[in-house]
């Protein structure tokens, strides 16, 4: 078989792999939305916030770096803002953003993502941990911990 015979045939696959990917995931319902957060943290949607914070809710410093994103989005936070928000010592803030990641394995068991994107080291910090949220899912985000806490301010 010749490169152009072998080329098309793996393009004809390619779209029939892709018309079987959106056969399988089509419901008969309205989809509901999803936000890329990110190439690596992937699509997130709000039932997936929902189903994310039963999980997390025992861990302060997890609760601390979604809700000070969320309060930020879009902007970024450093990993000291967050630590000033939790109250927690470093190795307690890092052992819960350990079991976040080990939560959103439970969700997407085809690897960890977190529902904001992280980046090390900027002009504006240097070598230090900043996050970012999408807006929209900062908003779920809110209305999720407001409708938890409905005594208290988002």
């Amino acid at each position: 078989m010749d490169k152009d015979a072998a080329l098309r045939r793996i393009g004809a696959i390619e779209q029939m792999l892709c018309d079987l990917r959106n056969d399988i995931t089509a419901d008969d319902g309205p989809a509901e939305e999803g936000v890329t957060v990110s190439e690596r943290q992937g699509v997130w949607k709000r039932s997936d916030l929902e189903a994310l914070l039963p999980l997390i809710e025992h861990l302060p410093g997890a609760l601390a770096l979604l809700d000070v994103t969320a309060e930020r989005a879009p902007n970024a936070v450093t990993y000291r803002e967050v630590l000033d928000r939790s109250g927690l010592s470093d190795q307690e803030q890092r052992n819960d953003h350990t079991r976040l990641s080990w939560a959103t394995k439970k969700l997407f068991p085809e690897g960890k993502r977190w529902p904001l994107d992280w980046q090390q080291g900027t002009a504006l910090s240097p070598g230090e941990m900043q996050y970012r949220m999408p807006t929209k899912v900062a908003r779920w985000w809110q209305d999720i911990r407001q409708r938890e806490r409905p005594d208290s301010a988002a």
